[in-house]
Parts: structure tokens; sequence; C-alpha cells
């Protein structure tokens, strides 16, 4: 066996000696992806879109947009051209490493052509194997390899946000994760195998990855962890000696801070790029030399007079880029100047330290400084409304019953509980006169369970007006007919539709759509922008999507702690450094 030392130092010695050959090749792969892949599946998603007859899709009709068999057979094809993307970009590098460890002369020629004599299996019912690989591998190639595409691939958070809200929940959340974490850690060799290796199949590859993992699990974890380590050690230590001129020119001399800090920014986006190539080169090194056990160091020597001519071009595209770059930042950072204007919007509440959806959670919302206060509320069997997320009594309250077969004084009688406190049931109207109390505006969003009475809507805006609210406060609606309506009744009240997911334009007659993370993007914000429309995004509970999505200016950031998103919009603020400026981007970028 490998002892570790000597894996880390061979693969640092092959890196080096073929530094110009990896250069080629992560150039051509993200050539590939920028300028084919994305603008290829951007294209058949138009045309599924346009084929199908829909405008966008969200989750009332995704199941018959899934249905049609033309997104079918486009949803085949995408899946087909991923994998075979992640084939050619993981399979030259394994070959290349293959190769080098041996010391054998290669040619990209060469190594394309044996990757595609295996193309074959990707039209084979053997495919099925490697999708399950890759998706037991994503969460790990997500962090490892950070600029593949693999990193907006995830869970969408209102998916785990309900398995995560009961301990059962949670439970059987880590046990499924570990038991995947172990499958495909046990897995990881696949790939490797199956493209060094001419004539095995992606089922066989699989087989020797899980037989062989059995003795050299915990050997391949403390090179992945040694790996990883010394990563992030070299991009801190790089970021801390970067940004050290940038530290003493906003101190010594403001007025040439903008410039710096825009070639500051510049340099380290050049040097993260090139450190996860770097770590996406290593991770190929280390896995074909525990896979095969062959650290015989390959060199091929070249003349000072080729090395300095293959040098020139490419000092000349990294100093055309590099430009490129700071002129960009310095424009960014400008703009950055000003502090957004994102609203922040304290989700059913403030739920640390409160019960969802009561009193105590609203007060605790407004001294927390949110600029709005999401509550839910369901009309009950004598037709009030009571603030309540729920169908059943099930989780909050521990007992049976459904919401819309009990009356609001039934319900204001029993204590719920979470995370360890104990509340009373609210209506709409309590909620209103203490949020009116506490000088802070509502986001009203009505549940609808199929047995409210006609003439709900007009209810509603009954207990608005009584309160002189109407053009304060914010209405949304999972039922986007139901809004339109309420729009109709009253046109000063700002309306909105929520929505899970979203795919394709937005074409809605409301002042507003609150739409999960996972779906919005650079297009719809900018869609949004020129409507106008107002875009809330949902439910935002980590620094690093609040930090994104507060810098791009969005109409509001649905989040439960919004003393952090408060936090977050107070640093973009005209006072801050431009040096903090540039570490946040950094931090949420990569």
């Amino acid at each position: 066996m490998h002892k570790a030392g000597q894996v880390m130092r061979q693969a640092v010695n092959n890196i080096y000696i073929y530094r110009l050959d990896y250069v080629q090749v992560f150039a051509l792969i993200r050539v590939f992806q920028f300028l084919l892949m994305i603008p290829v599946s951007t294209m058949l998603l138009k045309l599924m879109l346009r084929v199908t007859g829909y405008t966008h899709i969200t989750e009332q009709n995704w199941q018959s947009f899934m249905a049609h068999p033309f997104v079918i057979m486009m949803i085949c094809l995408l899946i087909l051209l991923f994998l075979l993307f992640v084939y050619y970009e993981m399979g030259f590098l394994f070959l290349m490493a293959f190769h080098q460890q041996r010391g054998m002369r290669y040619r990209f020629f060469s190594l394309w052509q044996q990757l595609n004599r295996k193309v074959v299996y990707f039209f084979s019912v053997q495919v099925l194997f490697l999708i399950v690989y890759l998706a037991l591998l994503m969460p790990l190639a997500s962090f490892m390899l950070p600029l593949t595409l693999t990193q907006s691939i995830s869970l969408p958070h209102f998916l785990t946000e309900e398995i995560m809200s009961s301990r059962t929940g949670r439970l059987a959340y880590a046990a499924v994760a570990s038991i995947l974490v172990m499958i495909g850690i046990r897995s990881i060799l696949t790939l490797p195998i199956f493209t060094i290796q001419p004539k095995i199949s992606i089922l066989r590859s699989f087989k020797q990855s899980w037989r062989f993992s059995k003795k050299g699990l915990l050997e391949l974890l403390a090179l992945l962890v040694m790996l990883l380590t010394g990563h992030l050690f070299v991009m801190l230590s790089i970021t801390v000696i970067s940004t050290l001129p940038l530290y003493f020119m906003e101190r010594l001399l403001p007025s040439a801070a903008l410039i710096t800090a825009g070639v500051t920014l510049a340099f380290l986006e050049m040097v993260f790029v090139v450190l996860f190539s770097l770590l996406q080169a290593m991770f190929s090194q280390v896995m074909v030399a525990i896979t095969y056990n062959t650290p015989i160091l390959g060199k091929i020597n070249r003349s000072a007079k080729q090395r300095k001519r293959r040098y020139k071009p490419l000092l000349l595209i990294s100093l055309v880029v590099f430009v490129v770059l700071s002129m960009m930042n310095i424009n960014s950072l400008e703009k950055s100047v000003y502090a957004p204007d994102t609203k922040i919007i304290a989700h059913r509440g403030y739920v640390a330290g409160n019960v969802e959806n009561t009193i105590s959670g609203l007060v605790s919302a407004a001294n927390a400084g949110a600029d709005l206060i999401e509550i839910d509320i369901q009309q009950t069997v004598d037709g009030e409304f009571v603030v309540f997320h729920d169908r059943t009594l099930r989780r909050l309250a521990g007992k049976n019953g459904v919401i819309a077969n009990m009356t609001l004084r039934e319900l204001k009688t029993l204590t719920i509980h979470q995370n360890g406190y104990r509340d009373k049931i609210a209506s709409l109207e309590d909620c209103i006169e203490i949020a009116k109390a506490l000088d802070v505006a509502l986001l009203i969003e009505l549940k609808v369970h199929g047995k409210e009475t006609e003439d709900v809507l007009p209810k509603l805006v009954e207990k608005l007006r009584k309160y002189k609210v109407l053009d304060s406060y914010y209405v949304q609606s999972v039922d986007g007919q139901k809004m339109t309506q309420l729009k109709k009744i009253v046109p000063n009240l700002r309306v909105g539709i929520v929505y899970a997911l979203n795919i394709g334009p937005m074409e809605e007659s409301v002042d507003f759509i609150a739409l999960e993370e996972s779906w919005v993007t650079e297009q719809l914000i900018e869609e949004l922008k020129q409507n106008p429309m107002d875009l809330f995004v949902w439910t935002l509970n980590d620094d690093r999507s609040l930090q994104t999505f507060i810098e791009k200016n969005v109409s509001g950031v649905i989040t439960d702690h919004p003393d952090v998103a408060r936090d977050l919009r107070t640093k973009q603020s005209e006072h801050q450094y431009f040096l903090q400026r540039i570490l946040n981007r950094l931090k949420f970028i990569f």
C-alpha cells in the first residue's frame, strides 16, 4: 500500500511536470462547459416549453409537463449529455494521471479515442449504474470540485426543511445520509477503473471499487482529508498575503482603494480558479495512485526554447483576462457602495426561542429588525382566520384535529409546543393589532385547504380594511387563481403567488412572487425587474444564501434568522471597507 506522503508528493510532481497539459485540458473543459453545455441545456429547456405550450413550470403543473413524451425524450437527452460531460472531463484527467505515473508518453487525441471506445456503455442498461454512482458522489463532488457542473445541483431546502422539522425525520435523514455516504465512498473508484481499463464494463468497475475499498477505505479517506486540508491552508495563506496591500491602502490612501480592490479581487478570482483546478487534478492523481498502486514518476524533457514559446500565449491570455476582470470588479465594487434595499422577512415570526406563528414570535421578529413578518392563516369552520401553518394539530399540539373542522374559539384555547417552547394559537386580528402597535407590516400567506367559504377573499379584505392596512400589508398564496381574484377586488393591495419551483418566464398579474431559492436564476431576477415585479426568495437560513441574494438586491428574503439577515444587509452599507466586501464575495462565490 502507498504511504500518504509518497502519493501526495507524486501527485504534486506529476502536475508540475505536465503543467502545460493541465492548463490546456482545463481551458478546453471550461470553454466546452460555458460555450456548449450551458447554452445547449438552456436551448433544450426553451424548446420543451415551446413544444408543450407551457409558459413556465410550477409545482401545480410539473407532473403533466413531465408526462409529455417530448419532455421525457429531452430530459433523457439532457441526462445523457451531463453524463458524457462528466465522463470526458474526469476521464481525461484519470487517463493523464495513469500515463504520467507510469512514465508513458501520451497524446490528447489518443486519450480521446480511448474514451470514445467506452461511449457504447452510455447507450445500454448499464448507464443506470453510472447515474446511481454520480448521484451518490454528488455531495462530495460539489464540495471538492466546485467549478464543475455539480456545484449548482442540490436538494431543494424546502424538502429537507420538512424532513428536519421532526425528531423522527432528523433521525431518518441522518441514517439514510450515512448509508448513502458510505456507499458513495465505497464506490468512489468506479470511474477511474472504468475509464482506464479498456475492456471493463460499468458494472464490473463498480464491483471492483467495492471490493478494493474493503481494505483501502481508511487510506483513501486519510488522503482526501490531507488533500482538502492542504488546499484550504494554501487558499487562506494566499488570501491573507494578497489582501495586505488593500488593507493598508484603505487606511493610508483611501482614494486609491477602489482600484486596488478591483485588482486584488481579480487576482484572487484567477488564483482560486487555478487552485480549484489543481484540486481536481490532485483528486484524479490520488484516485489513480490508490487504484493502481503505480508510484512511478514519468518525466518528459523539453527544451527551454519550447517551454518559452508555449508560455507566451498563456501569459498573454492571462494578462487580458486579468485586465478585463479588474475593470469589471472595479465597476461592480463601485456599485456595491450603495446599501441594498432588500426587505428582511421573518418566516412565521421569529422561531428562535418561540413557537412559530405566535404573538411571541411576532414580537421577537419585530425586535430583531424584520421589515416584514410572514404569518400563515387558514379559515376555520366558522369563517374566521386563525394563524396556523399545518392542516392538522398533530405536529405542534400533539392532538388529532383538522383546522378546517374547528372554530376559532376552540383553537385559541389550545397550547402548542415547538423546540421546548409553548404558546397559544392566535387569530389574524390578534396579530394585526400587535403588529400595528409595533409599527411593523405583515406578509400574510393564505393557506387553502379546500373548505373555505365562497366569500373567503372578501372576508379577508374586510379584516385588512378594518385595521386600515390594505396599503401596507402583503398577501400571498400558492393558489394563483385566488390571488389574481384578490388583486382585482383590491388593486392597491400588494398580492403575490408562492412557488416551490419555477422554470421559465413569469407572466402573472400580481405584484410579486415568492420563490424557493433553488429555482431563482439571474435571468429571472432581471426579468422581474423589467416587468416590474417584486421577488421574495424563501426560505434562506444559511449565511451564504442570505449574502448572495442580498447582494443581488432582490426585493425580499424570507428567513428564520432575521437578525442575521439584517446584519448581513448592514455590512453592505457605504461605511464598509472594500476589503470586507472582497472577502464576503470570495466566501460566497467559492
